[in-house]
């Protein structure tokens, strides 16, 4: 009977319960297979934003997957930026770096490509009312870029849920992120419901929403925000009159420069201000002097790599070993 109690006693207090995600490792551990442009859907591309002389173009990623036999892997979905006028998956050497560094490390990442400003993506007639009465005369067509962009990145999340047994993901430990619209695009992706940036168009009005596995839906546990802002979740709250910042929201990683004259550093302080206010998990890491999109630079002696690994594996309970 005593010795019974003595291991219950030990048993409650000191066992483990198997978490329901692979363990990932602090420092590289796996070789990382590349699988390049890979097709997730097609989208409507216009001469204008007139939307005249539609053509569909096939939507790509590149998968970056650890070299193990793992079936329950996190997922790190990477959104270039270039303020959805350009940017290319392949071209910015510091989502290649970003993606090998977290596959080494036993997630899977996915680097997305998406349609740009070039591409004159279909958009919505409110996202048109809106744009065309708010955002500055000189930049309208680039705000319009943002409907199609994100509506691209949501529509490759859903075709990760589609494949994921094929790739050996657990879709509940989704993290989102990017750097400027990138960042832009990540938040509003975690704070905005399924259907948005995505049911706004009907597959009559754009029939290439076929392609994008609209049965699926995802949720995001974690947001990395490089030098981004709110403004594309802001689009939503305003546009459709809506409240989506609350105490659920994803955690949410910021880092920012302090001197970027880009993306304003107020941008990052508007946003923790939100989820201060909410009670949400967060964290900012003020760059201090840094200007726009500082890659490289270190909070002591740690990466932003370091960083948002700590944070991601840390908010999802995500085990690590050293």
């Amino acid at each position: 009977m005593l010795i019974t109690l003595l291991f219950s006693i030990i048993f409650f207090n000191f066992y483990t319960p198997i978490s329901d995600i692979d363990e990932v490792f602090y420092k590289p551990k796996y070789e990382v297979e590349v699988q390049e442009n890979v097709i997730y859907g097609y989208g409507l591309s216009h001469d204008s934003y007139k939307l005249k002389n539609p053509v569909e173009i096939p939507l790509k990623l590149d998968a970056y997957v650890p070299k193990n036999d793992f079936k329950n892997r996190p997922i790190l979905v990477l959104i270039h930026g270039g303020g959805f006028r350009s940017g290319d998956k392949k071209k910015m050497t510091q989502y290649i770096h970003f993606s090998k560094y977290f596959a080494s490390r036993g997630f899977v990442v996915f680097n997305i490509n998406y349609r740009l400003l070039k591409d004159y993506g279909s958009i919505p007639e409110e996202w048109t009312n809106y744009i065309n009465l708010n955002a500055p005369k000189n930049d309208l067509d680039r705000f319009k870029a943002v409907y199609p962009a994100i509506r691209d990145a949501k529509a490759a999340i859903r075709w990760i849920v589609a494949n994921k047994t094929k790739f050996g993901v657990n879709t509940n430990y989704l993290t989102v992120g990017g750097g400027s619209a990138g960042g832009c695009s990540a938040v509003a992706i975690g704070l905005t419901p399924n259907e948005y940036y995505r049911d706004e168009l009907s597959v009559i009005e754009d029939m290439t929403l076929k392609t994008t596995n609209l049965n699926k839906n995802f949720t995001v546990k974690t947001i990395l925000d490089f030098w981004g802002s709110k403004r594309c979740a802001d689009a939503v709250n305003i546009i459709y009159g809506i409240e989506i910042y609350n105490k659920k929201n994803p955690s949410l990683f910021i880092a920012h420069g302090t001197n970027d004259d880009v993306v304003p550093y107020q941008r990052a302080l508007d946003l923790e201000e939100v989820y201060k206010k909410s009670g949400a998990p967060h964290v900012l890491y003020p760059l201090l002097g840094k200007g726009h999109g500082p890659w490289k630079a270190k909070v002591g002696s740690k990466s932003l790599g370091d960083l948002a690994f700590e944070f991601i594996t840390e908010q999802q309970g995500i085990r690590v070993k050293f």
